[in-house]
């Protein structure tokens, strides 16, 4: 399927899945992730686009219909929070601050309600970055370094750009039990996130036992397959 058409047309959809608060056992917010019918993987569609020059028109009409759906399905009123993937060449576009602008004036959604999850897939100029957070924080959105833990420049990252959110490799997740390092070092980020106000999620829980080791640890959120797959919303 020609990318052009899949922009054009708005041929692709989302599927949310939920964060919960493991302490409290409730939902605080989902992520929106981005599908389509015609390629099989969001990385293949993405990669095209930027191939095509195209990317940023991709991501910021993804941004666009996941956060009118969200809203119009009331989950904006029911769990408050959306978190979003972008790409930092998006954030850094000059169009995207009257872009997103737009979408909190048009349609009544709050940007403290929006997430962006800055993912690490691209080569970007890191002071450019900074200045474009800084202005988006300002706008009163909230910031998450997403798979952290996976880049060699996530640390940066989080003492850089000051994320609300932290989320957390499913790396440290796997094989949990078995691993006092992985322990210590949650235990570490969870210092961290505590001194410098930010929040630590957990992606990838799938089974009960590491559930149960987050939350001894004191982790008080959670993203993954046993918590909630990701679906259209209801």
């Amino acid at each position: 399927m020609p990318i052009n058409s899949i922009i054009r047309n708005d041929e692709f959809f989302h599927h949310y899945q939920p964060i919960y608060d493991i302490q409290n056992w409730k939902v605080v917010g989902y992520e929106g992730l981005f599908r389509t019918e015609g390629l099989s993987t969001p990385e293949i569609t993405f990669d095209i686009a930027k191939r095509k020059k195209k990317l940023y028109e991709l991501d910021s009409r993804s941004i666009h219909k996941a956060s009118l759906t969200y809203l119009k399905a009331g989950y904006s009123d029911r769990y408050r929070n959306l978190f979003l993937n972008v790409f930092p060449s998006t954030i850094t576009n000059p169009k995207f601050h009257t872009f997103i602008d737009q979408i909190i004036n048009d349609n009544e959604f709050k940007s403290q309600q929006l997430i962006f999850e800055i993912n690490e897939n691209e080569d970007v100029k890191f002071d450019i970055l900074k200045k474009s957070i800084s202005h988006l924080k300002n706008l009163g959105f909230l910031i998450a370094i997403d798979d952290f833990g996976k880049g060699y420049s996530s640390i940066k990252s989080i003492v850089e750009l000051q994320p609300d959110f932290i989320k957390l490799d499913r790396f440290f997740i796997e094989d949990l039990r078995n691993s006092e390092q992985k322990k210590d070092l949650i235990r570490y980020l969870l210092h961290f996130c505590h001194k410098f106000n930010s929040k630590l999620i957990a992606e990838g829980v799938e089974d009960n036992e590491s559930l149960a080791i987050l939350k001894s640890l004191g982790v008080q959120y959670a993203q993954g397959f046993l918590l909630g797959r990701p679906a259209l919303l209801s």
